[in-house]
């Protein structure tokens, strides 16, 4: 049976990949950003209940539900919001009309910093393929994809501080990591910011 600690050790090294992306590559980053927020929901949910079947088709890849019952049952993520027709609005088809009516809906306000998190959580599954046809992606879309978002440092550091256990516990070390000395200076600073 799969522990939390399977899949905190898991994010952490997702983790650690997304803060080594580079600029002008958003399927790559948005793929490697959803896969971290997937494995620590899946570490959080199993830490909160270890008798959980975390692959369970319950859980797949749905990260909308997966923070939908953290946030239920444990408490967390409290600030992270999905609102029900930002997917049908803004995810469909090419770029969002820059207009005054749309630009001061409350909807299209929400889903301009946090169009990243849609995009995980809609199409987690399948991101890697964004672009291409012959999959259930659009073929036109618009997103911005920033390498090492600032955006997600609250989130992934409130799920790491309820997932963590004591140092000696832990099977993939983060501080290992931040001891190596050919690692650039950008990517221990984003680190830092989560897990210090």
């Amino acid at each position: 049976m799969a522990t939390h600690h399977e899949f905190r050790d898991l994010g952490d090294q997702w983790l650690i990949s997304y803060a080594c992306t580079i600029s002008n590559m958003p399927v790559p980053t948005l793929f490697v950003i959803g896969h971290c927020l997937e494995a620590y929901c899946k570490a959080a949910i199993l830490k909160n209940n270890p008798s959980v079947n975390i692959f369970d088709r319950k859980y797949g890849h749905d990260i909308e539900a997966m923070i939908a019952e953290i946030k239920n049952d444990i408490g967390i993520l409290n600030g992270v919001v999905f609102y029900p027709n930002v997917e049908t609005r803004f995810m469909t088809g090419g770029p969002v009309p820059f207009t005054d009516t749309i630009m001061s809906d409350a909807e299209y306000l929400h889903f301009v910093p946090n169009q990243e998190l849609y995009w995980v959580a809609k199409f987690q599954k399948d991101v890697k393929y964004l672009g291409t046809t012959g999959k259930k992606m659009p073929t036109q879309y618009s997103v911005l994809v920033m390498e090492r978002n600032p955006y997600w440092i609250p989130i992934i550091r409130e799920l790491r501080e309820y997932i963590k256990d004591t140092p000696n516990t832990e099977s993939f070390q983060m501080t290992s990591f931040f001891s190596r000395t050919n690692t650039p200076q950008f990517v221990h600073e984003y680190l830092r910011q989560i897990c210090s």
